[in-house]
């Protein structure tokens, strides 16, 4: 087992990163929700002090400020992605091999997930690459399901499960959720800006802490998470730089810096040739 570890320190450590990436995801499942299908999208102005705040009033007042694709027009989109390969692999035979891989990404209209690895010359995949390929794969696939919640479709989802909790505190307000077996708490600043979110398994303790932009709209974009997993064991900061591409703010790159036990690793990808299907 350690000799297999040592050789495959990269693919695994690939795996690792993408295992963590779909943990973040639970913050995309509809578990924040209202019954009149009310999403939270955006940082507003806040409640009158003259009256308590309600999560009714929090979430309607805050689902016009946040920059949506979706809210924006968009339907769905594809891209390719090109993996910066030199900074996952030293060894030069490997990396000559994995250097014309790149991947399209397919994002449906539900914000569902397809990525393929592909060459440009249209050549097989040597098949002595199958763990990094789908490594990468797995880890691309990763970022849009913690991205397309966030900025393809909007933070909330309506939900038919109404057991949502709600309080205001002296750091913002919270939502809250357990379903499950996970726990989920989404902090707010007083002008329902989220914060944190923190994810809680019988395994594992999330904490995810977006920064934002605004666009030249004044929309607020997201520009990273900040992740740490399970109180430091391991983090993952994720930062995303923005291309405009019909009309669209869409990633440009994409970039993480992984602290896992033993090792520091650091992934970037670039992402171009956006096909949009607008609304």
């Amino acid at each position: 087992m350690k000799k297999f570890a040592q050789r495959h320190a990269v693919s695994a450590s690939l795996l690792v990163i993408a295992a963590a990436v779909f943990a973040f995801t639970f913050v995309a499942s509809p578990v924040f929700a209202q019954a009149d299908g009310q999403r939270l999208d955006a940082p507003a102005a806040a409640p009158s002090a003259a009256s308590a705040p309600t999560a009714k009033a929090i979430l309607a007042m805050a689902e016009s400020d946040y920059y949506v694709l979706q809210g924006q027009g968009v339907k769905a989109f594809q891209c390719d992605i090109q993996p910066n390969w030199a900074k996952l692999i030293t060894d030069p035979a490997k990396l000559k091999l994995v250097r014309p891989i790149e991947y399209t990404a397919v994002i449906d209209e539900q914000g569902g997930v397809q990525v393929s690895p592909f060459r440009a010359d249209k050549a097989a995949i040597d098949p002595s690459l199958d763990q990094i390929v789908g490594g990468v794969q797995q880890l691309i696939s990763g970022f849009f399901q913690t991205w397309n919640p966030l900025v393809f479709s909007g933070v909330f989802s309506p939900a038919q499960d109404g057991g949502l909790g709600f309080s205001s505190q002296a750091d913002g307000y919270h939502f809250t959720q357990a379903t499950g077996g996970t726990n989920v708490d989404m902090t707010l600043t007083k002008d329902a800006l989220v914060t944190e979110m923190k994810v809680t398994t019988a395994d594992s303790v999330i904490v995810m802490m977006p920064t934002y932009v605004p666009t030249n709209g004044g929309l607020m974009l997201l520009t990273g998470l900040n992740n740490d997993i399970n109180n430091g064991t391991q983090k993952v900061d994720l930062q995303i730089a923005y291309q405009p591409a019909e009309g669209f703010q869409l990633p440009s790159t994409v970039s993480y810096q992984v602290t896992l036990p033993t090792q520091v690793v650091d992934i970037e990808m670039s992402l171009s040739d956006y096909q949009v299907v607008k609304r």
